[in-house]
């Protein structure tokens, strides 16, 4: 008899309190009289290989035990199909679970309830394709949340490649304040339905969902729903500035700033002329510009008790 619900886990997320979490979701998925499993991640491609397999064998929902970064794999695999993404949230960054209602405080039973519910969307998920040496563009990447470029990429590949004490959005606080000091702007082309932008920039953040670095609203009015990306894009501006910008990230006033714009897109052409940049998205690193990004629309159902965007 085939599995109906698997937990894929990153056992080492929130210090290891995901396998213990994914024991308890299961043991009360099952109480529930359902057919529920785990499988545990030992290395990146894992989540992607477990969830593929089990929409293969005709699972309802495969859940997510970890941060962003497991969902963005699990993501990957289910795109395009009936099988749904769930969410039992435990990772560093669940930017991803709070738009859909989903939070680390909710008990156990009710995240089994939230697997096993009625309740269920689409949403849109981010594409990046990057353009190789011969002037074509690769396979296509998926992301759930943001794709960053510019220091907020210097600052998440900071603390991806770090083992912190900090976790979520406080490891993200203190990576700004590592990487600022020696951070250089560099000349971005962005061309999308807006048209183009040819300037020296901090950051550009390609928000799929308001959220990344846990809880940062970067992108107020993103909707993983409305069919088109918002860029949030902040100009180079001294480091002092900086400084008096980011708090405002926080609650979404930072779009006010005169440094920053929000453009709206369905599609965005990068290129850095002074050389590759990094990209990155749901807290990990998808490669270096020059790149291409597209929305695929509705394309991945969710067991989502709400879309959340407050």
């Amino acid at each position: 008899m085939s599995t109906e619900i698997l937990v894929v886990t990153n056992p080492v997320a929130g210090r290891g309190r995901a396998r213990l979490l994914t024991e308890q979701v299961v043991a009360a998925l099952r109480g529930k009289g359902h057919r529920a499993e785990a499988a545990f991640t030992e290395k990146a491609g894992d989540a992607r290989r477990f969830a593929a397999e089990a929409q293969g064998q005709g699972a309802r929902v495969v859940a997510g035990c970890g941060g962003d970064g497991t969902l963005q794999e699990i993501a990957t695999a289910l795109a395009g199909t009936d099988t749904a993404l769930g969410f039992v949230p435990c990772g560093r960054c669940n930017d991803l679970a709070r738009v859909a209602g989903v939070t680390r405080k909710d008990p156990v039973e009710k995240l089994a309830d939230y697997l096993t519910g009625k309740k269920r969307t689409q949403l849109d998920l981010g594409c990046c394709r990057l353009k190789g040496p011969d002037g074509t563009y690769g396979e296509k990447r998926y992301f759930c949340t943001v794709a960053t470029l510019g220091f907020d990429s210097a600052v998440s590949r900071f603390v991806e490649q770090r083992q912190l004490p900090v976790k979520g959005t406080a490891a993200y606080l203190y990576g700004i304040v590592r990487v600022l000091a020696k951070y250089r702007c560099p000349r971005v082309r962005l061309r999308g339905d807006f048209g183009e932008l040819d300037e020296r920039i901090l950051l550009a953040a390609t928000a799929n969902t308001p959220y990344y670095g846990g809880a940062m609203r970067i992108a107020p009015d993103a909707r993983p729903d409305d069919g088109v990306f918002h860029v949030c894009v902040v100009k180079e501006v001294p480091t002092r500035t900086v400084l008096r910008i980011l708090p405002r990230v926080f609650n979404g006033k930072h779009v006010k700033h005169p440094a920053a714009s929000m453009l709206t897109t369905r599609h965005l052409e990068i290129e850095t002329p002074d050389g590759p940049e990094w990209l990155c998205a749901d807290g990990e690193t998808l490669g270096q510009t020059p790149a291409f990004l597209e929305v695929s629309p509705q394309v991945l159902h969710v067991q989502a008790p709400r879309i959340s965007l407050k």
